[in-house]
């Protein structure tokens, strides 16, 4: 019963979590290319050469004690009080340091505008570092709903201000007053709706315990945030940040699609997955499932959108950012397997593996330091195609641990999710010669899109891919029963 009860609380969560991420990266998207419209790619350029700063100090500030919250189940109160004033110890110290590092920063790029900017920018970072135990909590009692009412209300209001200050004038200070007022925003909300004052102090037995799962995905954490953002620091020097701003709108898109999945699974599944994570033969049933449903959605968007990547940049960015459609192109198909790694990972930290996280990600590093030694002197393309070839090599790497547990590696992830592959990959080839058709690149985009939308569908039926019979008998129930209950 008790299980059953999680698996209903889960769904729920995974249903508000999709709302919250679909809707809020709806918003985002919108905003985002009212912005960029607005503003132009050296503004995006600017902010992408500090992202790598403001994503390190995230992590640091996290330090692996959001899941290693949700991953203890006997947490209690002096848990919850230790992260929040760890956290924020270390989020003021991150600040200042970074305060002090910002004319180094600016003279490394060699843009004097920067020192500014940042100063002002990783202000969000100390307002961050108070939301993690709200977070937390809402995310253990699996209240989906109210992050998603959050975090829409953050994301549009801080849309409006941006988009009003880039009508202003402002430039790239429109951007930097949008990440500030969305963290304000969210932290009011998570404070009203968390309902959680802290009521110990500081325990160093619990920061042990909570920091002996963390620290390896704070190392972790570091890593994948080294391999995630060093081509964001290294374009930004080598090239100029007009470049970087065509790769950063090229990376946008699958971006969008990736990383809303990706956010929407693991968090609103790893609570779940930890409360199995003594049942591996069960556990192992949940982790098909979601690798089944992720490749549904993920190839043939990602496919579609690498096919289509002129249309998309022209019709929605303008011709302005036409230069970004080949990295567009790119990242999306280097994108492809992103979640299916990102799910392997999470399931090795659902079992309190985080020592194993750790060390795949560090086997990482000199594939990282080999691809950059051969690419970058080549070309930004030759980047951007270096890091297709690496996904996979990670792909693999992320499943070697799986296979060594679960004796589910590599070969059976992909021979699982095999009707997919080859519905996606004619699906792509079919888009190709439709969109080609129509030199009106809207007519192209939106007749591309439906023609894939049709032709997977279809291909999946003739294919008899389980999982789409299952929806659409589900659907039929649904149907059923709401005309029953009128």
């Amino acid at each position: 019963m008790e299980e059953k009860n999680l698996k209903r609380k889960t769904k729920v969560g995974m249903a508000w979590n999709a709302i919250e991420k679909i809707s809020v990266q709806g918003i985002s998207f919108i905003i985002s290319i009212i912005l960029a419209r607005l503003l132009n790619p050296h503004d995006y350029g600017i902010i992408g050469m500090v992202s790598i700063f403001i994503t390190f100090a995230n992590v640091f500030i996290d330090s692996g004690f959001l899941r290693a919250l949700i991953q203890k189940q006997d947490r209690n109160e002096i848990d919850y009080s230790t992260t929040l004033i760890f956290n924020v110890l270390i989020s003021i110290i991150l600040y200042l340091i970074l305060f002090i590092a910002a004319p180094y920063i600016a003279n490394f790029y060699k843009t004097p505008e920067l020192v500014r900017i940042q100063r002002v920018l990783f202000l969000f970072i100390i307002i961050n570092s108070l939301t993690i135990v709200q977070n937390a909590k809402l995310q253990i009692n699996l209240d989906f709903k109210s992050i998603a009412i959050i975090t829409a209300i953050s994301t549009i209001l801080s849309g409006f201000i941006a988009v009003i200050f880039a009508l202003k004038g402002f430039g790239v200070w429109a951007l930097v007053i949008q990440t500030l007022s969305k963290a304000l925003i969210s932290f009011i909300g998570l404070w009203i709706r968390g309902k959680w004052i802290p009521k110990t102090g500081f325990s160093i037995d619990s920061f042990k315990k909570l920091f002996s799962y963390g620290s390896k995905l704070l190392f972790s954490g570091l890593l994948g945030t080294t391999i995630s953002n060093v081509n964001n620091l290294i374009i930004g020097k080598i090239y100029n940040p007009e470049n970087l701003g065509f790769y950063t709108r090229g990376q946008q898109f699958p971006d969008l699609t990736v990383g809303t999945l990706n956010s929407v699974l693991t968090n609103s599944t790893f609570p779940m997955m930890t409360a199995l994570q003594d049942n591996h033969e069960e556990l192992l049933n949940v982790f098909k499932r979601l690798l089944k449903l992720t490749s549904l959605i993920v190839f043939p968007a990602m496919i579609g959108m690498a096919i289509l990547s002129e249309n998309i940049m022209l019709v929605i960015l303008g011709e302005k950012w036409l230069p970004a459609a080949i990295y567009l192109f790119w990242l999306s198909i280097s994108n492809i397997l992103v979640p299916l790694s990102s799910l392997n990972l999470n399931l090795l930290n659902a079992i309190g593996r985080s020592d194993l996280f750790l060390k795949i990600d560090i086997a990482k590093v000199p594939i990282i330091i080999l691809t950059m030694i051969i690419t970058f002197p080549i070309s930004l393309k030759a980047v951007v195609i270096g890091m297709t070839i690496t996904s996979v090599i990670y792909f693999y790497m992320n499943t070697f641990m799986i296979n060594k547990i679960f004796k589910f590696g590599f070969f059976k992830q992909i021979l699982l999710v095999w009707k997919t592959i080859i519905a996606s990959l004619i699906m792509g080839i079919l888009v190709f010669f439709i969109k080609n058709i129509f030199d009106n690149m809207l007519y192209g985009l939106i007749i591309g899109i439906l023609t894939g939308i049709i032709s997977y569908t279809i291909l999946l039926f003739f294919l008899r891919e389980e999982e789409l019979y299952l929806f659409f008998n589900k659907l039929k129930i649904y149907l059923n029963n709401t005309k029953k209950n009128k």
